[in-house]
């Protein structure tokens, strides 16, 4: 059973979810693009389960922390 960073990495890696979730233009971070699509169509395939709040808790408990500040990655993830 892959780990979660791992499970993270391929999905930001795969070019089929690039609408849905993907890593800001200069690479540090990432973020979630269409919260609807990636409960319904990532999470379940990745993780077994739709629940976003699920999938945040597990983004916290790996050390990412999101960018809450405005500018070009507000709302995004880093680690």
């Amino acid at each position: 059973d892959e780990l979660f960073p791992s499970k993270l990495h391929m999905i930001l890696s795969a070019q089929e979810y690039a609408h849905i979730i993907a890593w800001k233009p200069h690479g540090r971070a990432w973020f979630v693009l269409d919260k609807a699509l990636f409960t319904s169509t990532v999470l379940p395939r990745y993780f077994n389960h739709g629940n976003f709040e699920s999938f945040n808790r597990s983004v916290n408990g790996w050390g990412f922390k999101r960018l809450v500040r405005e500018g070009q990655d507000e709302n995004a993830y880093y680690h």
